[in-house]
């Protein structure tokens, strides 16, 4: 018996009529796009998507914060391994698409426009397909992008996804920095810096000091991080990321007994990749003189 091979060249549904002696059939064929992604217009987080007529998307607007977006969720329709690429893109901008259980949980890992191919982790039920801002003070955009998932490792010419009319909306990365506890609190002496929490995860520190306030480890919390790849941040230093006088400083334990290391400080917030373990952070305070300062600390898992 022969084998009949079909390869097809464009998205699209026909027929193949078959005859074999007296006898013929005819077989539905449909051509699915080689692109899995699923997406359609979007607005949130200042940023809009739009599909142009080529099935690409078009965003306009300026993100509200650093890893601020819009983002689609659909179900999963391969398992094995995928390649993201984007062959058209808009700088300062980053696709990612990252793996969901059945609870909409993220699973490990996540495959990057331009990294390495990923193998679909097990228990997968849907992608969530992100477009989040990298810049640490967004910029208007006004572009197009071609971005393109698909399975195994080598990456082909874009295709326009079968799926252009998925209604998407805003998305941020999830900040997994803790609440530190035990306030209010006074640091230091004569009369010393009074530490608050005027809203949640968002710290003031108001005071005076004849003196350096030398204080390292009185605001302190920890949390435990799956392996993958972090960066600390606030769009609001009291100062700026290299500074001693107000910041962080944080150590890793990995779960794997490997010995404790410092994870993050001034001028070192990341990105970079942890192990897992226990994620023990310090908000520091070495001020001198008048101070009245508020900021915002973030955790953020990028990979």
């Amino acid at each position: 018996m022969g084998v009949l091979s079909i390869t097809g060249i464009k998205p699209g549904s026909t027929s193949l009529k078959l005859t074999a002696g007296k006898i013929t059939k005819t077989v539905p064929i449909t051509v699915l796009s080689r692109n899995l992604l699923s997406y359609g217009p979007a607005e949130g987080n200042g940023l809009t998507a739009t599909v142009n007529t080529d099935g690409s998307l078009h965003v306009t607007g300026t993100a509200t914060g650093q890893w601020c977006g819009l983002s689609w969720t659909f179900p999963c329709p391969v398992q094995g391994t995928v390649i993201l690429r984007s062959p058209t893109f808009i700088a300062g901008l980053i696709a990612s698409v990252k793996f969901l259980d059945a609870k909409g949980h993220q699973l490990g890992g996540q495959v990057t426009s331009g990294g390495n191919a990923v193998a679909i982790p097990a228990g997968t039920v849907s992608l969530r397909f992100g477009i989040l801002s990298s810049e640490a003070t967004p910029t208007a955009k006004d572009g197009d992008l071609r971005i393109q998932l698909e399975s195994g490792t080598t990456a082909h010419d874009w295709m326009r996804p079968d799926n252009t009319s998925l209604k998407g909306g805003g998305y941020e990365l999830a900040n997994l920095y803790p609440r530190v506890t035990g306030l209010p609190k006074t640091l230091g002496t004569d009369p010393g810096v009074m530490v608050t929490e005027p809203s949640p995860g968002t710290y003031r520190f108001k005071g005076f000091t004849t003196q350096k306030v030398d204080s390292w480890d009185s605001l302190t919390c920890s949390v435990h991080v799956d392996a993958g790849t972090y960066t600390l941040d606030a769009s609001d230093w009291p100062y700026d990321s290299s500074s001693w006088l107000i910041g962080i400083q944080s150590t890793l334990t990995p779960d794997d007994g490997s010995g404790r290391t410092i994870a993050f400080e001034p001028k070192g917030y990341g990105p970079r990749p942890l192990k897992a373990g226990t994620l023990r952070l310090h908000i520091f305070v070495n001020t001198t003189g008048e101070v009245d300062k508020t900021f915002t600390p973030r955790l953020y898992k990028i990979d």
